[in-house]
């Protein structure tokens, strides 16, 4: 009894090993799911966030475009002209200019100041917030290429000097036309940096976010948001008007980006690690794998601790496993044990009783299969000496000029190769057709000239594969039987394609075949091949495949052969493999 309590205490820290691997895979499932809410809840919050900044920035970005068009249309209206006769006009036209534009910056804090391209500069107070530029200056810029084809367009953060020193700043370009549609000037407000970097921080810290205008360019940046043209173009493309990615081709490591896009497509991105997204996920499953960790370490000690007791009949039993089977060396076993461990070392015993008598078994058989593989060699060896010996016989033929001999001998060779087929039950077609043209070479160098036949094939059935030697016993008794008592015999043998199927057809003008000729003859008197391939193709392939024979007496033989094309020796080899057939 208290051997099985012992047991019961083996399954009990198995158990708890169990339950600590289970503890294991609830801290990664744990720390998955957590990460996936995490970054799910952090996505939803940026996108909120995102949009209502989106909202203020454009409207922001609108009032410059719409101070850019009230400029435009007032110089317009001003109409100053640097060749203007009267000068007291002119001058009067250049303040009114220069105080419009000035007016501008001076009305809000975000316009650093203006640039203006025309054709004929005039000089501007050099403290002021107005530049007067030669238009043609304007195609050396760097940023001409982002309107050269507009007629206005944000250009992306750059930095202008000033009296206190290089500023970056954000511009809006706009094209000036006159009343008659002639392009003569352009006009560029130069927005702060910071104020579009305080209107994307808003009162959070610490982020990396981008602004991205409609063609997917680069308007302002804070932190590092380090994105690849490709995946700035990936998100211009998406239709989606606020959506969340999580990349994980980064360098720098995984991150999740999180976009809003206004109306006008002025697209606001935020990128956030994701390390910093699953820093609460990683802690609760480091918390989840210490308790794990702990509670397996619990359960080895005590798994340790409670297998000891049971570690001698094992390492008995274990010793008598590793011996070699000798006869009653079983009877050594315990058997005082009326435990689970009594029944492993009876069963064991019974094993090994029962192994004495296969060993036993397996030496006739082992002795039989040496005699079956010397027969096996044996019969290897003799194709070869059949081969060697015509070989041998050819070269004989050759030394004394027996020609004919020769090719016969050559010729008998090649059909034993096609016949033997080292084992194979299927063979190609084109090797059928070669068996059966040496056959008839054969015996048209017994017959002569009296003896005339032709072979027809369609090419595209040479690589299909037939039943080795199906064709040479029905030519064999045209020739035996069929030109019997006859001076002279023709033989057709023609192959051809018919849909899934492939028909053999071979006609001779012989005497024809008697009414009883697929009968058994009660002496072995020869012409069962013929009896022995229908009989074959009835048995592998059955209706409406098989061989159908028409004969006239006196005028000759049409046997006709219908097969299924068979490309793939290997689904049917092992129908053949069962029955060896010998002609």
């Amino acid at each position: 009894m208290f051997k099985r309590v012992r047991i019961g205490r083996l399954f009990f820290g198995s158990f708890a090993a169990f339950i600590a691997v289970l503890l294991l895979i609830s801290s990664w499932i744990g720390y998955s799911l957590t990460s996936r809410e995490l970054a799910s809840n952090t996505a939803s919050y940026q996108q909120d966030l995102l949009n209502e900044l989106n909202k203020r920035l454009v409207t922001q970005l609108n009032s410059v475009e719409q101070m850019s068009l009230a400029a435009y249309r007032n110089i317009e209206t001003i109409a100053f002209d640097p060749l203007e006769s009267d000068l007291f006009e002119r001058n009067r036209r250049k303040v009114d200019l220069i105080s419009l534009l000035a007016s501008i910056t001076y009305s809000t804090t975000m316009v650093q100041s203006i640039y203006l391209y025309i054709e004929r500069p005039f000089s501007t107070d050099a403290q002021g917030p107005l530049r007067v530029y030669d238009l043609q200056k304007v195609k050396e810029e760097a940023w001409f290429p982002s309107i050269q084809n507009n007629d206005f367009a944000w250009i992306e953060e750059r930095t202008i000097p000033t009296n206190s020193g290089p500023i970056p700043v954000i511009s809006f370009a706009r094209k000036l036309y006159n009343n008659s549609g002639i392009y003569y000037g352009m006009l560029l407000l130069n927005v702060k940096s910071s104020e579009i970097q305080n209107l994307i921080r808003g009162e959070t810290e610490g982020r990396s976010r981008l602004l991205v205008d409609a063609s997917g360019r680069k308007i302002a940046t804070i932190g590092n948001p380090d994105l690849q043209e490709s995946e700035l173009e990936n998100i211009r493309l998406l239709k989606e008007k606020s959506g969340s990615i999580h990349l994980t081709s980064k360098p720098q490591g995984d991150s999740l980006l999180v976009w809003s896009k206004s109306p006008s497509n002025w697209t606001l991105i935020e990128m956030t690690p994701w390390n910093t997204i699953i820093h609460g996920s990683i802690r609760l499953a480091l918390i989840l794998l210490t308790v794990g960790l702990s509670a397996i370490f619990v359960a080895s000690f005590v798994t340790f601790f409670i297998s000891r007791q049971f570690t001698t009949p094992i390492k008995l039993l274990v010793a008598f496993m590793g011996k070699l089977p000798d006869r009653g060396f079983v009877a050594d076993l315990p058997r005082d044990y009326t435990n689970e461990f009594g029944n492993l070392f009876n069963g064991y015993r019974k094993q090994m009783e029962r192994i004495e008598e296969l060993l036993e078994s397996l030496k006739a058989q082992h002795k039989r299969q040496r005699e079956a593989e010397i027969k096996a060699l044996q019969a290897m060896i003799n194709p070869h000496f059949l081969y060697n010996t015509l070989d041998q016989l050819n070269w004989l033929a050759i030394d004394s000029g027996q020609d004919k001999i020769s090719k016969i001998l050559s010729l008998m060779g090649k059909m034993f190769r096609i016949g033997l087929s080292n084992g194979e039950t299927l063979i190609p077609i084109a090797d059928e057709i070669t068996h059966v043209e040496c056959y008839l070479q054969i015996q048209q160098i017994r017959w002569g000239d009296r003896l005339t036949f032709t072979i027809s094939i369609d090419e595209a059935a040479k690589e299909l594969y037939i039943p080795r030697l199906t064709l040479q016993p029905f030519i064999e008794n045209a020739i035996i039987h069929g030109f019997h008592g006859r001076k002279t015999g023709n033989i057709r043998v023609s192959v051809h394609l018919l849909n899934q199927d492939i028909r053999f057809q071979i006609e001779d003008n012989g005497v024809g075949l008697r009414p009883d000729w697929d009968q058994p003859k009660a002496r072995k008197t020869g012409g069962y091949g013929m009896r022995n391939v229908k009989e074959r193709m009835e048995a592998y392939f059955g209706p409406p495949y098989g061989i159908r024979i028409t004969s006239t007496e006196g005028t000759g033989t049409e046997v006709t052969i219908l097969l299924p094309q068979i490309r793939n020796k290997e689904e049917v080899e092992e129908r053949y493999d069962v029955e060896n057939t010998h002609y």
